[in-house]
């Protein structure tokens, strides 16, 4: 049970009093970019369109800060990007309030309270989630009712902490629980004007953070200073890393055909190649970008290859970005974007961007996705992902852009230019906005639970 603030003030050295307080006037002052009441309504009322489809009295949403969830449902629905717990849990329920349910009481908590954009957060009782859950569904009066259990993590996928879905069954035995794998997706698969905007700023510090690499990179240099550099970068904007992959080789004896999800502690060389997979998130929602860095003047094997094959194979693929065209028809144009320059790649070339990473994937051989998805439409967003490799598999290069489909055509979500590779040290483009900044900063009241 809570504990007012203005209760427990003077005796706050006492265990009971701290740990699920609220009310107090603790980080009053912080600050935090949201999105708008109106647009979590929004969001809020998508869910419970599809809830009453399918039947459904509420739905716990799920989320981790691991990359394949990134906060997943709880971020969506709440505004809560946390590294504390295996896993973050929400209640939305068809008619009520929404109740977050933090796992962290005392300090962190009051100030989650400030961050996230509903009003009810209550703690997790020291690692009882499914308790937590199981008392505010009994409150709802959905003690026997049909509750839907959202994906936290799409490979798998998984949902939700053994325990805490144990403790849920014992303490609603008379509950229905479902697994809802592709729920997130069929709510976010389409962004509204305010999403967007959040994708075009993520877009802007992706950018930011391939040009730190390009400043950061000279003999000497390890891998993963790089990454330092490029991270500095995404959270001096005020942005979150989502996944950064950053590996350098030879250009005369190459060992890398991709980035390197763990950074090495490779010392850079004059006569060096950098490849990145730079994917940054603002308020949740990301954008990824990758474009090859040289430590000196680019080979001419590199060069040509990035100009005769890379460029080229990748704007057969961009111009297929439009509404009313066919994942498809991407797949078709990808097929022979390589093969036809003398050139292999890796299956993939294009996937889709709920707040990460998502369905529907596009490889040269097959498209995976759900029958909404196989056609573009305005508010979809993607990430074109090639990696061009020579005949016999011995180096290659990664390149990546981020889009939106508009009702007219696409807008960049990455407008970074195409058709040269970066040397280390020289003169780079400014970064420009692909959109007006994100949506300011609010301090709202909540009320404490």
């Amino acid at each position: 049970m809570a504990n007012d603030w203005n209760a427990v003030r003077y005796e706050l050295d006492k265990s009971s009093n701290f740990a699920e307080i609220c009310n107090s006037p603790w980080y009053a002052d912080a600050v935090y970019n949201k999105f708008s009441d109106k647009e979590f309504a929004r969001r809020h009322a998508s869910a419970r369109e599809l809830m009453a489809r399918d039947g459904l009295d509420a739905l716990i949403l799920t989320g981790n800060c691991n990359i394949y969830s990134h906060g997943s449902g709880v971020t969506w629905a709440s505004g809560l990007f946390d590294m504390r717990g295996m896993c973050q849990y929400m209640v939305l329920p068809r008619e009520g309030e929404p109740t977050l349910i933090y796992p962290h009481p005392g300090c962190h908590i009051e100030a989650v309270r400030k961050m996230v954009s509903i009003r009810d957060v209550c703690g997790g009782q020291h690692g009882h989630y499914g308790r937590a859950l199981a008392e505010r569904l009994t409150e709802l009066g959905l003690q026997a009712g049909r509750i839907g259990i959202a994906a936290a993590d799409r490979t798998g996928p998984e949902y939700m902490g053994v325990n805490a879905y144990q403790e849920l069954r014992h303490y609603l035995p008379q509950a229905t629980f479902v697994f809802l794998p592709l729920l997130l997706h069929e709510l976010a698969h389409r962004k509204s004007a305010e999403e967007i905007r959040a994708m075009a700023k993520a877009g802007e510090l992706a950018m930011k953070a391939l040009q730190a690499i390009a400043a950061a990179a000279r003999p000497g240099v390890r891998d993963y200073q790089l990454e330092a550099a490029a991270t500095h970068a995404v959270l001096d904007g005020g942005g979150r890393v989502h996944l950064m992959m950053i590996a350098s080789t030879s250009m005369r004896d190459p060992c890398i055909i991709f980035p390197n999800p763990n950074p090495s502690g490779r010392v850079l060389r004059e006569g060096d190649i950098i490849l990145s997979e730079l994917a940054m998130s603002y308020m949740g929602y990301s954008a990824k970008i990758g474009h090859p860095i040289t430590v000196g003047p680019p080979t001419k094997k590199y060069n040509t290859f990035f100009k005769n094959v890379v460029v080229p194979g990748f704007r057969t693929i961009q111009g297929q970005l439009k509404p009313g065209n066919t994942l498809e028809a991407v797949r078709k144009a990808a097929a022979g974007a390589f093969r036809q320059r003398g050139a292999q790649s890796r299956p993939i070339c294009m996937h889709g961007l709920d707040l990460i990473t998502s369905l529907p994937f596009i490889s040269v051989d097959e498209v995976k996705g759900e029958p909404y998805d196989m056609t573009m439409q305005p508010g979809m967003t993607y990430s074109i992902e090639i990696t061009p490799v020579n005949p016999n598999g011995t180096f290659g290069i990664f390149f990546s852009r981020s889009y939106a489909i508009t009702g007219t055509g696409v807008l960049e979500l990455t407008p970074f230019p195409i058709d040269e590779i970066i040397v280390a040290g020289q003169p780079q483009p400014r970064v420009r906005r692909a959109l007006k900044p994100a949506a300011k900063s609010r301090k709202n009241a909540r009320r404490r639970r």
